[in-house]
């Protein structure tokens, strides 16, 4: 797996470090690089690996009913899934259930996995992987996807293996349930099932963190939050010597501030920030704003359990809140701009 790129010592000043070539992105509903997937199921690229330094790519996918992926695995990649709308039958490791809305699922390299839409119209869910590089293989056999949609199309196993090496892929035929030999790789692991409102919460500045996966569940590949801004919450400015981040708004509309430039990021949008670059997301409206937040490699979690609250309560102090972001920030290569943490 691609190591994040990051200095040395994570205390040195992050204005030190090397010149940045990239920059942060707004993507906004409906942008980005989109493909029709065997014929009929639209895919459309938020993020692609010339977008994150090769860490990780995101997408999003929209499967018509009774459709999805024949069983493969990956011999590189982690592979997360966040099912923003519909019902999945998924298979993988031992795991055989049907989800809905709002569920989150980790699938280590090296596990086996499929999953088919079981539900009456088109899902929608988040894909990514880490590192990138798989949205290769869907990019080189997807149709353009600023033409109508197809026929729905299937491929024999063969003849999509005897195009998937340069994508480390391999797909297996389809059987009865998720049990399936992992590769060397995968032994000791497997899936991981977060349901709807389950994860560990940590609280701060009107942000609740919900961590859905970490640590050994992705192998330290990266981390999984949920975050909830309350009206007048949100993330203070801070920059990170380490992590790739990728945030896309469930609901609401987030004032987001990469760099210099300022986006408002209405439901569907998603926004990408390279490591080193100052960031602030704020909720000025009066409606909870809820984000997906993406970190790779893992590891930030360790930081929110560090210098967030355990739980919310009316004796809050977002003044402490803010001053504990900071002062624990070190500790994790995360600069932390007090000053431009409080709300407007």
């Amino acid at each position: 797996m691609a190591k994040a790129r990051t200095p040395g010592n994570l205390n040195r000043p992050i204005e030190r470090d090397a010149p940045l070539l990239r920059r942060g992105k707004l993507v906004r509903p409906g942008e980005g690089v989109s493909i029709w997937w065997m014929g009929d199921d639209r895919i459309t690229f938020a993020a692609v690996s010339e977008d994150t330094g090769s860490e990780y790519a995101f997408w999003l996918d929209y499967p018509p009913a009774g459709t999805g992926p024949p069983r493969h695995v990956h011999s590189r990649e982690e592979e997360g899934f966040f099912l923003l709308r519909g019902k999945l039958e998924l298979k993988a490791g031992g795991i055989h259930a049907t989800v809905s809305d709002g569920t989150f699922f980790a699938a280590p390299r090296g596990i086996a996995h499929e999953w088919r839409n079981v539900g009456e119209g088109n899902a929608e869910l988040i894909t990514f992987t880490t590192p990138g590089g798989n949205e290769g293989f869907f990019l080189e056999l997807g149709a353009p996807g600023d033409e109508p949609p197809g026929e729905h199309g299937t491929m024999p196993v063969e003849e999509i293996n005897a195009r998937t090496p340069r994508y480390g892929v391999t797909y297996l035929e389809s059987g009865p349930d998720g049990r399936e030999r992992p590769l060397p790789i995968g032994e000791g692991r497997g899936p991981t099932l977060v349901l709807p409102g389950e994860g560990d919460r940590r609280h701060a500045a009107g942000a609740t963190y919900t961590i859905k996966a970490a640590g050994l569940a992705t192998a330290d590949a990266y981390t999984v939050a949920e975050i909830a801004l309350e009206p007048g919450g949100g993330i203070p400015a801070h920059r990170h010597a380490r992590y790739e981040e990728a945030f896309y708004v469930l609901e609401g509309t987030a004032a987001v501030l990469v760099g210099a430039e300022e986006y408002e990021a209405s439901a569907g949008s998603a926004v990408l920030v390279p490591w080193g670059v100052r960031h602030r997301v704020r909720n000025r409206s009066d409606r909870t704003v809820r984000l997906f937040n993406l970190t790779v490699p893992g590891g930030i979690e360790e930081y929110y359990r560090a210098a967030c609250r355990p739980s919310p309560g009316p004796g809050s102090d977002p003044e402490g809140d803010l001053n504990r972001l900071r002062e624990t920030g070190s500790r994790f290569g995360i600069d932390v701009d007090i000053d431009e943490g409080a709300p407007d």
